[in-house]
């Protein structure tokens, strides 16, 4: 029965040593070293001899990558993730003795800094109710567990939604306390601590100097909006002012009253003063004279 191959696990452009276990007080005269990528086809990449270091087909996927170490391990440098797969090494010792051994590598990506969401539900003197995400991008090759302290736990809350997500009720007391995010992967580990006062606290200190902006941008548009009205309602008395001016003039600008002459009767001008005053002419002797005949004929 053939031994189930030694996990090793390598990360994305790094290297990796795949060393074989030799069995004690045995010479090693040759290590023949084979690729196979899941149900593909069995490749010889390297060989180790009495010639040294020796590459079969040096145009393959690895290319000038590989390396002899120590003289029995295989170095593999600048993983890809195409180098993930079984490498057999077939083992020749001394007196035609041979021992097959193996090794599943697998390749990583870089492990990403994990992000925390977090979203407040309610506020209130005694605690708040709050939902943390931890989020690591969909390709990557890590997991996020949640960690408070140096245990893994919730206290406060559950895994909700997905194994991602905190749900929380925090108490007031414990918003001093902190949630660690970790993702991590076989071969690295990174997280990322919030603070409970972060949603909780400090959003809701946010919520009071909006309501406080809004009270002081309301008080403002009313006192201006008071202001127009006092600006209008002084122009109109202003303007009344002006009409009742105009409607009883003063007495400078008053017409002045008719100014009457007492004229002093005369008595009718006598003969000699109607004479001098009046001329004799042509028509006043056929008047006088029409007056005569008259006189006779009556």
């Amino acid at each position: 029965m053939a031994a189930q191959p030694r996990q090793v696990n390598g990360v994305l452009g790094g290297s990796v040593l795949l060393s074989p276990a030799l069995p004690p007080n045995k010479t090693v005269k040759e290590i023949e070293w084979s690729f196979s990528a899941g149900a593909g086809a069995t490749i010889q990449v390297a060989e180790f001899g009495p010639r040294g270091f020796e590459r079969p087909n040096p145009e393959d996927r690895f290319k000038d990558r590989l390396e002899m170490f120590n003289e029995t391990a295989l170095k593999i440098g600048a993983l890809e993730r195409g180098d993930s797969g079984v490498y057999g090494a077939r083992i020749i010792l001394q007196l035609a003795l041979m021992e097959d051994q193996s090794f599943n590598l697998s390749v990583y990506g870089p492990v990403p800094a994990p992000e925390i969401q977090h979203r407040l539900l309610s506020l209130t003197p005694q605690g708040c109710n709050v939902t943390l995400r931890c989020r690591v991008p969909a390709d990557s090759d890590a997991e996020a567990a949640w960690q408070l302290g140096g245990s893994l736990g919730t206290p406060w809350g559950q895994l909700c939604e997905d194994s991602q997500t905190l749900c929380l009720a925090v108490p007031a007391s414990a918003f001093n306390s902190s949630y660690t995010c970790v993702a991590r992967n076989p071969i690295q580990e990174r997280s990322v601590s919030i603070r409970l006062d972060a949603p909780c606290r400090q959003q809701g200190k946010r919520g009071w100097q909006s309501w406080h902006v809004c009270l002081v941008l309301l008080a403002v548009s009313v006192g201006a909006l008071l202001g127009i009205i006092w600006l209008w309602r002084k122009k109109r008395r202003k303007k009344a002012a002006e009409g009742a001016t105009l409607a009883s003039p003063s007495s400078e600008d008053a017409p002045l009253e008719p100014l009457y002459t007492k004229i002093q009767r005369r008595n009718p001008p006598e003969a000699d003063e109607w004479q001098q005053d009046h001329p004799t002419t042509i028509y006043s002797q056929v008047q006088a004279g029409a007056g005569g005949e008259a006189e006779t004929l009556a």
